[in-house]
């Protein structure tokens, strides 16, 4: 009997991405995956660093092998980015932990698991892209490609330089082979992954630019191409107009802006400042008014002031996000800004914080209302608990819809209704459709 794996991952969607090519790895090699740890031979927690409470949420999970390890034999390794920056003092620090593994880490594991069998063993390399391997992914409908590792950009809080390394472009005929390989196993949407997508190709100008791979992958005939995500400083016209030709290239753009302060962005090293940012989001809305831009804050950097926070607050109002990751600032091992006093107090990064969520719940609830009484085109991707079928639209919005539609089927829905974080609506048959108003396919939204 084959030694079964279960593998848990935290963080962004490149480190779920990685744990679908361990899976890979593993499978190769002869292990047997599971879903829960009650029921495996070997865990393994693909960990991640930019925040400090995912830093912990791992910590937490590491009780609950331990208690699995007083019932019987269980092997745990701790990889991934939290890997890459602990290494082996993670081994000295847990007693739990029976192998650690890098960012880069991935072929090395059934020989480390063989390993730790019989002694504690930590193995991190330098990063490095990858060999590739047949991953195995989780969904049917979606599959997530990487197209770069790494990034050169040392923003003064973040760690990815530290835990990925540089930034490293793949080969742009192994990336759209990749994707082609996906059209033709019924992958419906194919997700192009890196730190900065759209810097691909800045590390080695062989590789050509972004907005030449898109047009690559676009061109496989892939019904729907997204990425994410993409840095202030090299998004560029070339890129929206080559979003814009391509109809199965989505109207999304994840674009982190970090702060609406100028101070505070150079204190960051983001290496733009609010007019730039602004100034290319009216550019990309102007190629294609339908664009739907998401974005990253931190708030509570050191130093920020409330007229900083207020500068944030005000690029809110200017830009009006479709959606807002937004996070307290938690200073990150071997950074820059680690070296900087934390002294925003923990209550005014809460009170900011739950600022910018109120502000943001409303302009979602107007944004989404403004589509009411449209047709948008809907990925199925599953089934709700309430029994609704779900999905995104092009612009990446989610839409539950009152209809029956297979996995993976692109269908029209009417929207008639809104909430904060999705729309609702009917899906259409074809007579319903005939003579109706599509937003996707009036000459005006870009297409």
């Amino acid at each position: 009997m084959s030694m079964r794996v279960c593998i848990e991952t935290w963080g962004c969607q490149m480190n779920l991405h990685q744990s679908e090519v361990m899976a890979g790895v593993l499978t190769a090699a002869g292990y047997t995956m599971v879903e829960n740890l009650e029921h495996a031979d070997v865990v393994i927690f693909n960990g991640c660093m930019v925040r400090q409470l995912a830093e912990e949420k791992v910590f937490g999970r590491i009780g609950a092998v331990a208690d699995e390890k007083r019932k019987r034999p269980v092997l745990l390794g701790v990889g991934g980015c939290m890997g890459q920056i602990h290494g082996a003092s993670l081994i000295r620090r847990v007693d739990s932990i029976d192998f650690v593994f890098g960012s880069s880490g991935h072929q090395a594991l059934p020989d480390l698991i063989r390993q730790a069998r019989s002694h504690r063993v930590a193995e991190v390399a330098e990063p490095s892209l990858p060999v590739r391997v047949t991953a195995i992914r989780k969904g049917t409908v979606t599959g997530m490609v990487t197209i770069a590792e790494g990034c050169s950009n040392f923003c003064s809080y973040c760690i990815v330089p530290y835990a990925r390394g540089p930034m490293r472009s793949r080969p742009r005929d192994e990336i759209v082979a990749e994707v082609e390989e996906l059209r033709k196993n019924g992958y419906k949407e194919v997700l192009l992954l890196g730190q900065n997508v759209n810097s691909y190709g800045t590390d080695d100008p062989a590789f050509g630019s972004f907005s030449q791979l898109l047009t690559d992958v676009a061109a496989t005939g892939i019904a729907r191409v997204r990425f994410t995500t993409s840095h202030p400083k090299d998004i560029s016209e070339t890129i929206y107009r080559a979003m814009a030709q391509s109809p199965n290239v989505c109207h999304h753009l994840h674009l982190a802006c970090q702060s609406g302060s100028d101070r505070v962005l150079r204190a960051m090293n983001r290496n733009y400042d609010r007019d730039h940012y602004v100034s290319m989001i009216d550019l990309g809305r102007q190629i294609m008014p339908d664009l739907n831009v998401s974005t990253d804050l931190i708030v509570g950097f050191p130093g920020e002031t409330d007229d900083d926070f207020e500068a944030t607050m005000a690029l809110i109002e200017r830009v009006r996000f479709g959606t807002i990751f937004v996070a307290k600032y938690s200073p990150r091992p071997r950074t820059r800004s680690a070296d900087l006093q934390d002294d925003v107090p923990a209550s005014v990064k809460e009170e900011r914080l739950q600022r910018v969520l109120a502000r943001q719940r409303d302009i979602a609830l107007e944004e989404n209302s403004r589509l009411i009484g449209q047709n948008v085109e809907v990925l199925v991707e599953g089934i709700s608990r309430s029994g609704l079928m779900y999905g995104r639209a092009d612009d990446h919005r989610t839409v539950m819809c009152i209809g029956k539609a297979e996995l993976g089927e692109l269908v029209t829905v009417r929207v008639e209704g809104t909430s904060v974080s999705s729309l609702s609506g009917g899906i259409l048959t074809q007579e319903h459709m005939e003579g109706s108003h599509d937003r996707h396919s009036d000459p005006e939204s870009g297409r």
